[in-house]
């Protein structure tokens, strides 16, 4: 590929988008107001025959996903499984705004009406009888926002660490639902606060949930992943060691019936007192054993693994 190539310009926003982006300050809440009051079964036809429709015909965005499809079944995109994978995957991220904003705003909601099946919940209980807290290490797959009604049911403390949303609005519509299910927010920024208030939410042995796939920063590390080298955050694995706190891999999947699926993997624990000129080792060995646990979940679930840019492209 050329230099030329390379620096070439986006196509500016069709006028869709450009009329999404101006009115989102408007549609965004009023969509928020009526996931309270209409079938989930409902909104997911209308967002299907609306939302998933214009994100498919912008060729950008559908090549990318078809792209990351491929790489996770081992095909090409042109194959009609890859499509029928990416349809269905944006689909299901369809379904996980709706049941999100939906029971967020319910009082009282009961996890069993949610949740179909629990794997794994003892590594929770025994990470809390430990007391250092956790890292627990998730990816954007499944409905990972759904995961903090699933902790406060069994009367755990959750914090989220995340990057605020580019749309006012979205941050700050996101920010009230998750207090409305008991979660705190730790927004990742330039100051090294950020890391100082997820040590002392371990330390008062509280959960703290990060994303572990996408590395905003751009200063993580390369891992295999699928049979390509990929860059993960290194953040997690840095905070895990410094709090001695183990990391849990986890997920909130959805299930054939409309219901979730929590799933809490085995603890990845890194070595302690490692002297510095070993810190590199046990980090790599860390975040290789989250990727090959990451992979065998999206291989199990491709249409739940939410991603619209290129992820094997830096």
């Amino acid at each position: 590929m050329s230099s030329a190539t390379c620096l070439k310009a986006p196509p500016p926003p069709s006028p869709v988008s450009r009329l999404t982006q101006k009115t989102f300050g408007l549609w965004f809440p009023f969509f928020r107001h009526v996931v309270r009051h209409v079938p989930p079964e409902w909104l997911c036809r209308l967002s299907t025959a609306t939302v998933e429709k214009l994100m498919w015909r912008r060729e950008s965005l559908r090549e990318a996903i078809l792209d990351n499809v491929a790489c996770v079944l081992g095909r090409p995109a042109s194959d009609f499984s890859v499509e029928e994978a990416a349809r269905e995957m944006l689909a299901n991220h369809s379904r996980s705004w709706i049941d999100f904003l939906r029971n967020s705003a319910r009082p009282g909601v009961d996890c069993t009406e949610l949740v179909a099946e629990q794997i794994g919940t003892e590594h929770l209980r025994n990470a809390y009888r430990e007391g250092r807290g956790a890292i627990l290490l998730t990816a954007h797959a499944g409905n990972f926002e759904l995961g903090g009604l699933f902790l406060r049911d069994l009367g755990l403390e959750a914090n989220v660490v995340y990057a605020p949303d580019p749309s006012p609005v979205v941050e700050k519509y996101r920010t009230e639902a998750r207090q409305a299910m008991g979660v705190k927010g730790i927004p990742i920024t330039t100051s090294p606060l950020s890391f100082v208030a997820i040590l002392r939410a371990l330390e008062a042995n509280e959960f703290v949930a990060i994303q572990g796939d996408r590395d905003i920063s751009g200063t993580g590390r390369p891992v295999p992943f699928f049979g390509k080298m990929v860059s993960f955050p290194v953040g997690p694995f840095r905070l895990a060691a410094a709090g001695m706190a183990p990391l849990l891999p986890v997920f909130v999947l959805m299930t054939g019936d409309g219901r979730y699926q929590t799933v809490v993997k085995e603890p990845i624990r890194l070595a302690t007192g490692a002297r510095r000129s070993e810190l590199d080792s046990v980090l790599d060995s860390g975040m290789r054993a989250f990727a090959r646990v990451l992979e065998d979940v999206i291989r199990a679930h491709p249409a739940q693994w939410y991603r619209f840019t290129r992820f094997w492209e830096k």
